[in-house]
C-alpha cells in the first residue's frame, strides 16, 4: 500500500509526476505547447492528484489521458515543493516502468525519448531542476569510516563499489590537510574509473582543483559569506543541515543536495538529539533540493527515506567495512 502524501496547506497543489523509463533506460519527455504556461519547455508527464486519490492511480490516470499508456512498476524518486509567484506545487515524483501501450501525444504535445546523460541539454521549468538532479543521484551516499593507511582506505572503498555504492564522501578529519588532499586526489581517480564520484571536505577554493568532483560543506560553512563557485557543471556541491534555517542557507549557496541529520541516534555523535522520523519528513518536505537522511540509518531505511520524500540515505556504519 502506497502512503498518501501529506499536504497540509490547502494552497499547495499536489501533482503526480512520472519519470518514465523505457526498456533501454531512456526517459520519456513531453514538450509543453507554446500557448500554455511555460510553453516550449520540456517536462515529465503528470498532473494534479484528486483529493483522496492513491498516487499510483493518479499517475496511471494522467498517463492514460496524456500518452495513452499504463505503467506497472512504481518507485518513489523525490517530493519537491516549489513556490511560483501565483501558486505552490508539491511535485510527488516517481520513476515508473513496465509500459503497456505505445506512447502518443494525445494532447498534441511533442514527446521524445532522451538518454539520461542528455537531459541537461533540454529546457525545463524551474520546479523540475531538483527532479533532474535527483534522477542523476544514487539513493545511497557513503561516508568513509576509520582506516589506518591508504591500502585499508582503498580496500574499504573497493568493497563499497562492489556493493553498488557510487557516491562517496571522503571523510578523514584526523589527517593533516596536505595528506588528506593527496589521498583525496588518488581516491577520486580510483573511484571515477569505477563509475563513481568522490566528494571531499574543505574550503570552497578546492572546487578550482581540476581533479575535484565535489565538495561537501559543513553546517558551520553555511554561515560564511563566501558562496562556492563550481568550475564545471558535473561538480557536485552538498551541505550538512540540521534544521530549516540551515536548509534555507544551503539552498541560497546553490547546493545540489543536502544531508539531514541526525534522523536517529548515532554512535558517531552520541550527544546529538535525533530529529525523529516525523520531524525529518517535515524538514524534507520544505527542502527544494534532494535530501539524504543521515544518522543511525541502515540499508533497510533507504525505502523509508524515499517514501518520505528524501532521495535516499547517507551513512558510515551501514556501508563501510
Amino acid at each position: 500500500m502506497v502512503k498518501k502524501s501529506k499536504v497540509d496547506n490547502k494552497n499547495v497543489i499536489h501533482v503526480a509526476v512520472a519519470v518514465i523509463l523505457g526498456d533501454d533506460g531512456r526517459v520519456l519527455l513531453a514538450k509543453r505547447p507554446e500557448e500554455k504556461h511555460m510553453g516550449g519547455l520540456w517536462e515529465f508527464p503528470g498532473g494534479k492528484v484528486a483529493p483522496g486519490e492513491d498516487i499510483k492511480a493518479a499517475l496511471n490516470r494522467e498517463l492514460g489521458e496524456e500518452l495513452g499508456i499504463e505503467v506497472a512498476t512504481f518507485l518513489p524518486l523525490i517530493k519537491i515543493r516549489h513556490d511560483y509567484p501565483d501558486k505552490s506545487v508539491l511535485l510527488d515524483t516517481w520513476v515508473v516502468s513496465g509500459i503497456r501501450g505505445e506512447p502518443t501525444g494525445n494532447e498534441g504535445q511533442l514527446i521524445q525519448w532522451v538518454e539520461k546523460d542528455c537531459l541537461d541539454n533540454y529546457g525545463f521549468p524551474e520546479a523540475n531542476k531538483a527532479i533532474l538532479k535527483a534522477l542523476q543521484l544514487p539513493d545511497r551516499y557513503m561516508i568513509t569510516g576509520d582506516f589506518v593507511d591508504q591500502k585499508a582506505l582503498f580496500n574499504g572503498v573497493s568493497t563499497a563499489l562492489e556493493n553498488g555504492i557510487r557516491l562517496i564522501q571522503f571523510r578523514a578529519h584526523w589527517l593533516a590537510k596536505r595528506d588528506y588532499l593527496q589521498l583525496a586526489q588518488a581516491l577520486t581517480g580510483f573511484v571515477q574509473a569505477a563509475g563513481g564520484t568522490v566528494i571531499i571536505k574543505g574550503d570552497a577554493s578546492l572546487l578550482s582543483e581540476s581533479w575535484c568532483h565535489g565538495l561537501h560543506l559543513t553546517s558551520r560553512q553555511l554561515g560564511l559569506a563566501i558562496k562556492p563557485e563550481k568550475q564545471h557543471p558535473r561538480q557536485l556541491l552538498a551541505a550538512s543541515c540540521h534544521d530549516q534555517e540551515q536548509i534555507a542557507a544551503a539552498e541560497a549557496m546553490g547546493v545540489d543536495f543536502i544531508t539531514l541529520s541526525p534522523v536517529k541516534a548515532t554512535a558517531s555523535h552520541p550527544g546529538a538529539i535525533p530529529l525523529g522520523l516525523d520531524r525529518a519528513e517535515t524538514l524534507t518536505a520544505v527542502a527544494k533540493v534532494p535530501v539524504f537522511w543521515l544518522g543511525g540509518m541502515n540499508q533497510e531505511d533507504t525505502h523509508l527515506a524515499r517514501r518520505s520524500g528524501a532521495r535516499g540515505i547517507a551513512a558510515i556504519q551501514a556501508f563501510w567495512g
